[in-house]
């Protein structure tokens, strides 16, 4: 805490001059990105106010419903609920599996059944008539609730409750939680129920990578947990006008007036010219990814050359997924009327030599009434002999 505090003092001391942690300084490295392709076909998904993804499959809540979609395609629609605030992803009341989750104006968490419905599970984890604020993973196993005035951590049949300050956020991971409250984090470990306050004058933002490690942001600065447990600067904007900060996987994201940024362990970097809208939201991405959400527009952003690199999901998304939403999604979803589930990477990698034999040799896939252009044959002869050489 005493860390934390000295170096807001610091920085309100440096005045104009380039502090050690700034771009002016040499210290923040340039950040590439690339906007990443989420829904092939532009479908119309309403005005945005949330978004929760699990791989393949993508949740978009907006103002006249959400948007169910697979493989880049929307693949259904429910309206039933119109108002939504949040969505995650989180382990359900099983423990085992895993739930795309939003929570709806009235406070109740909906999940994703059978990528066609939301339904409200509120009651499954003993919250039945409470208002719920936002809901994030700890840890495995055990879910953070956010409400008015306390945090539930939900695991199996138990539920801990913490009274809290009023806090503004609560984030999760690493089996911690972390409510930010004005001046202040409360992280609670998920574990022992033991809860540390770090005292950070202006802090807004609030995040904890797969490992546990806390980073936290005001308007002007990011901080980051040291060996030592306590918040060390590691980026000085110059300026008030950091507006978000999410953890995806062990990557955080931070938005700087119309910029990305990002921190790696110590180490940071930042785009040039990604006149993002100085008010945008940032939601994470189990992909390392971060998504963008302004003016009720969503976009999603990857970092080129960073530490999670360009792999085989990526290509199969951007060569083979849109194929798929254009020619197969019809018949082959999870619950399709062909009963061969394509919807995944993973999918295609079990049945490649099954779809080079239908699709490109003897070519009765995709069937009559179904057209697919040469130029999608060869993107999917291209993955495929692109795949043959990975495990």
């Amino acid at each position: 805490m005493r860390c934390a505090l000295s170096i807001a003092g610091l920085l309100l001391l440096a005045g104009c001059s380039a502090a050690p942690h700034s771009r002016a300084a040499g210290a923040v490295a340039s950040l590439a990105v690339r906007p990443v392709e989420w829904n092939a076909a532009s479908a119309p998904v309403g005005k945005v106010s949330a978004v929760a993804d699990a791989g393949d499959v993508v949740a978009v809540f907006a103002d006249d419903g959400v948007s169910i979609l697979s493989a880049r395609a929307v693949v259904a629609r429910d309206t039933h609920v119109k108002g939504w605030t949040t969505g995650d992803t989180i382990d359900a009341t099983d423990g085992v599996t895993r739930w795309i989750v939003g929570i709806d104006e009235a406070g109740r968490v909906q999940r994703l059944k059978g990528l066609t419905a939301f339904e409200d599970v509120t009651p499954r984890y003993g919250l039945a008539g409470r208002r719920i604020r936002s809901a994030t993973m700890v840890g495995k196993g055990k879910v953070g609730f956010l409400l008015d005035g306390q945090v539930v951590l939900a695991g199996a049949s138990k539920l801990a409750v913490f009274p809290t300050s009023t806090f503004t956020m609560f984030a999760g991971g690493g089996g911690f939680g972390a409510g930010v409250s004005k001046d202040a984090i409360d992280v609670i470990n998920g574990t022992n129920a033991l809860v540390t306050r770090f005292t950070l004058p202006g802090v807004t933002w609030a995040a904890l990578d797969a490992k546990g490690r806390l980073y936290a942001a005001t308007p002007r600065a990011v901080y980051a947990a040291d060996s030592g447990g306590a918040l060390a600067l590691v980026y000085d904007a110059g300026h008030e006008g950091i507006h978000g900060l999410v953890a995806s996987g062990d990557r955080v994201w931070f938005a700087d007036r119309g910029e990305l940024g990002v921190v790696e362990g110590d180490h940071v970097a930042e785009t040039t010219g990604a006149n993002l809208a100085t008010d945008a939201k940032l939601q994470a991405s189990p992909s390392g990814d971060v998504w963008v959400i302004a003016a009720g527009k969503l976009q999603r952003y990857s970092a080129l050359g960073g530490a999670a690199p360009i792999g085989p999901a990526l290509t199969w998304g951007s060569s083979v997924a849109p194929v798929f939403a254009r020619s197969c999604a019809s018949c082959h979803q999870p619950d399709g009327v062909s009963g061969v589930d394509l919807s995944s990477e993973a999918a295609w990698q079990s049945k490649r030599a099954l779809i080079r034999e239908r699709v490109l040799v003897a070519h009765t896939m995709p069937p009559q009434g179904h057209p697919i252009s040469d130029a999608d044959r060869e993107a999917i002869h291209a993955w495929i002999e692109g795949a043959a050489g990975r495990p």
